[in-house]
C-alpha cells in the first residue's frame, strides 16, 4: 500500500524535474549573447595569456563559416586540455539574434560565443589593420598573447591543428 502512495510522489517529483529542466533550457536559450568591441576581444585574449587563443569570426549567413565551425569545436575539444582557448565572435547583425541562437542550439559550442558590436570597417581596422572583413577569419595567438597566424579564409582542421601546435611550442 505504501508503494502506491510513493508513485504519485515520484511522478510529481519527476514532473517537477522535467519542468525545471525545461525552464533551465528556455532560460539558456533566452540568455543574451554578450556584445564585444575590438578592444574587448583583445582584452579577452590578454586574460588568457599563457594559453593559445583561437579567435574565430563567423556568421550564420556565411556558408564557409558554418562549414568550418565543427572543426573549431573539434579543435577545442582536442586541445583545450593542452592549453587552448577558443573565442567565437559572430558578425551577425543585432536583428539576427534568433539565427545566432538557433546556430548555437544546433552546434552546442563548448566555448564562449560573442556578437561583434559592429560589422563596419572601423571595427575590422581597430581589431587588425590587415583585416578588411573577410569571412570567415581566424586569428591564432601564441601563449604570450601575440598573433601567430591570421587566416582570412575558410580553415580546415589540419590547418588549425598545424597553427595551434606551432603556437603551443615554446
Amino acid at each position: 500500500m505504501q508503494i502506491i502512495r510513493m508513485r504519485p510522489c515520484l511522478i510529481y517529483l519527476s514532473g517537477l524535474l522535467l519542468m525545471a529542466g525545461a525552464v533551465y533550457a528556455a532560460n539558456q536559450k533566452d540568455e543574451a549573447i554578450p556584445t564585444v568591441g575590438a578592444q574587448d576581444i583583445k582584452s579577452l585574449v590578454q586574460e588568457n595569456k599563457g594559453k593559445v587563443v583561437v579567435v574565430n569570426f563567423w556568421a550564420t549567413w556565411c556558408p564557409p563559416c558554418v562549414k568550418e565551425f565543427p572543426d573549431i569545436i573539434k579543435l577545442y575539444q582536442n586541445y583545450q586540455p593542452k592549453g587552448v582557448e577558443v573565442i567565437a565572435v559572430s558578425m551577425n547583425e543585432p536583428d539576427e539574434m534568433e539565427d545566432i541562437k538557433e546556430f548555437i542550439d544546433k552546434y552546442k559550442p563548448p566555448f564562449s560565443i560573442y556578437r561583434a558590436a559592429s560589422a563596419e570597417e572601423a571595427f575590422y581596422q581597430e581589431f587588425d589593420k590587415d583585416w578588411f572583413g573577410q569571412m570567415p577569419t581566424t586569428v591564432i595567438y601564441d601563449t604570450t598573447g601575440k598573433v601567430s597566424h591570421l587566416h582570412m579564409n575558410p580553415i580546415t582542421y589540419p590547418e588549425l591543428e598545424k597553427y595551434v601546435t606551432a603556437a603551443l611550442s615554446p
